[in-house]
C-alpha cells in the first residue's frame, strides 16, 4: 500500500507540472554556452571541501617513491581505492597502490594514507615496463573490482601512442581496447607530430559508465589535427570517446572544449628544465550518469603555481564526431558548468590529476576524493588527497534524457514516472514526486534542449 500511494502522489505531482507552467518556470536558452572561470554554481556550496591530507615529500612504501599519483578509484564493496602512479619506469617500476582513506564524519581521519599494497604492472610480454616505455594517467575498477583499466599518454614526440588497457588485479596483462585511428601519432619525415594525440597531453581521463559496460576517455587537449592547445586566448578542442569495454567499439565521440589557459607565467620552470611554462587541459573525468560527467580542468603557470577547477559536463545535444579524422570547427560542443574552483576555497590544491566518488557522508551528501600529484617532487609539489561533498539533489544519478532520444523535453518529463528505473534520478530505488522535481531542477540549473517540444 505504502508503494502505491507514492505512486499516486508522484502521477498527481506530474499532472500538476504541466507543460505551460513548466515553460513558464524554466529558463531555457537555445542551448547553453561553456562556462567560463567566473562563473559559479547556481547555489552556493552546492560543492564544497572538508579536508585535504598532505603526504610529506619523499615518503618512500615498499622501496619505492610513494609519488606521481595520477589516478584513483574508490570500490565501494571493499572500502579500499587504488591509486596509480605516472612513474614511466624510472623511479621505480610502473605501478598501483591500493590503499585505504577512512573518514571520521565529515573528514579523514587519520593524518597519512593506509597504504595496502603495491603492484607491479606487466607490459605485453609479462615482464614489468622498460623505463620511458609506459606513462600511465587513469585508472579504474571494473564491476565487482575483478580487474582495472588504465591509460597511458605514450609518447608522441617518439611516436609511442597512447593505449588503454585492462589488467588482473595482480598487474598482468589482459588485453587492449583499440582506439580510432586519428588518435595515432603521425610525424613528419622532419620528425614534426601532424596528426594524433599531443606529447603529454592525450589520455590523462578514464570513466567508467555507472553500468560498467562503456569505458570513456577523453584527451587532456585537441588532437593534432583538430585545432590548438589551450592557450592565454584559446580553448582546445579535446575529444571525449565513448567505448563498448566488451568488444573494443567505438560507440560515440564528441568535443570537449578546455578553457584557455588561467595564468601567464612569471619566473622560469627550476632547473634542469629552466623554461617558462603554461598549459591548461582536462587532467580527469568521472561519470555521474549516462550522459553526464564531471571533469578536472587543470591549468599551470610557472611562477604562479595550479588553477584546478572543476566542471559538470554532457553529451546530450553535442555533435557526435564518431568516425572523422578531424574536426571542421562547426561541431557543438559538449556544454559544461563549473561546480568548484579550488581557488577560491583557501586550499593550494596543487596539481590535481584524479578523482572519484568516496563513501557517503552523514549528512546524506556524495562524496568526491581528489588526488594531487607530487611529480616526484618537482618543482615543489607534494602529493595531496582532498575531500569534498556534493549536496544532495544536485546531480542526477540516471540521465534525464529518460526516453534515450538525444535531448531533453517534456517527452521526458511526461514518461519518468512510467519509466521504472530509468526515471529514479535521485537514486533512492523508486520513482515518485521528488524525481520530477530534481528533473526539473536539473533543466533549470543546466539546460540541455533546444526548446521543450
Amino acid at each position: 500500500m505504502r508503494h502505491r500511494s507514492r505512486a499516486r502522489r508522484g502521477r498527481a505531482l506530474l499532472g500538476a507540472l504541466t507543460v505551460a507552467g513548466l515553460l513558464g518556470s524554466l529558463s531555457l536558452a537555445n542551448g547553453f554556452a561553456a562556462e567560463t572561470g567566473a562563473d559559479t554554481a547556481e547555489k552556493p556550496q552546492a560543492v564544497r571541501l572538508l579536508d585535504t591530507l598532505t603526504v610529506p615529500a619523499g615518503t618512500t612504501e615498499f622501496d619505492m617513491p610513494f609519488g606521481g599519483l595520477s589516478g584513483i578509484d574508490y570500490d565501494k564493496g571493499s572500502g579500499e581505492y587504488v591509486a596509480l602512479s605516472d612513474d614511466r619506469s624510472e623511479n621505480g617500476k610502473a605501478r598501483f597502490y591500493t590503499l585505504r582513506l577512512p573518514l571520521d564524519g565529515a573528514a579523514f581521519a587519520d593524518a597519512k594514507p593506509a597504504l595496502d599494497g603495491l603492484t607491479v604492472l606487466d607490459d605485453t610480454t609479462g615482464a614489468p615496463f622498460a623505463p620511458k616505455a609506459v606513462d600511465p594517467e587513469a585508472i579504474r575498477w571494473t564491476p565487482g573490482g575483478k580487474s582495472l583499466l588504465w591509460t597511458s599518454e605514450g609518447a608522441s614526440s617518439s611516436g609511442q601512442p597512447a593505449f588503454v588497457r585492462e589488467a588482473t588485479t595482480s598487474g598482468g596483462y589482459v588485453r587492449e581496447l583499440p582506439l580510432p585511428k586519428a588518435y595515432a601519432p603521425v610525424r613528419s619525415a622532419s620528425g614534426t607530430l601532424t596528426a594524433g594525440v599531443r606529447n603529454n597531453q592525450a589520455l590523462e581521463g578514464l570513466a567508467l559508465s555507472p553500468d560498467g559496460s562503456k569505458a570513456v576517455t577523453i584527451t587532456e587537449n585537441a588532437l593534432v589535427q583538430d585545432g590548438p592547445a589551450a592557450g592565454l586566448t584559446a580553448k582546445s578542442p579535446s575529444r571525449l570517446l565513448v567505448t563498448d569495454r566488451r568488444t573494443g567499439a567505438a560507440q560515440a565521440e564528441h568535443v570537449y572544449e578546455v578553457d584557455p589557459v588561467s595564468d601567464a607565467p612569471t619566473a622560469p620552470l627550476p632547473a634542469p628544465v629552466g623554461t617558462y611554462s603554461a598549459d591548461r587541459g582536462v587532467s580527469e573525468i568521472l561519470a555521474v550518469n549516462e550522459t553526464d560527467y564531471l571533469t578536472v580542468e587543470r591549468s599551470f603557470a610557472s611562477g604562479v603555481g595550479f588553477a584546478i577547477r572543476l566542471y559538470w559536463t554532457s553529451t546530450i545535444g553535442a555533435t557526435d564526431v564518431s568516425g572523422k579524422e578531424a574536426l571542421s570547427g562547426t561541431e557543438k560542443p559538449m556544454p559544461k558548468k563549473l561546480l568548484y574552483d579550488f581557488t577560491t576555497s583557501g586550499t593550494e590544491a596543487d596539481n590535481v590529476e584524479g578523482i572519484t566518488w568516496g563513501p557517503a557522508l552523514p549528512d546524506g551528501s556524495r562524496s568526491l576524493v581528489l588526488v594531487a600529484d607530487d611529480n616526484f617532487g618537482f618543482n615543489g609539489s607534494v602529493t595531496k588527497f582532498h575531500l569534498l561533498s556534493v549536496r544532495p539533489g544536485l546531480l542526477a544519478t540516471r540521465t534525464p534524457d529518460i526516453n534515450g532520444d538525444g535531448t531533453v523535453n517534456r517527452k521526458d518529463l511526461a514518461a519518468l514516472t512510467t519509466a521504472g528505473a530509468a526515471g529514479d534520478l535521485d537514486g533512492n530505488g523508486r520513482t515518485d514526486g521528488r524525481d520530477v522535481k530534481l528533473w526539473t531542477a536539473y533543466t533549470r540549473a543546466f539546460p540541455t534542449a533546444s526548446r521543450l517540444l
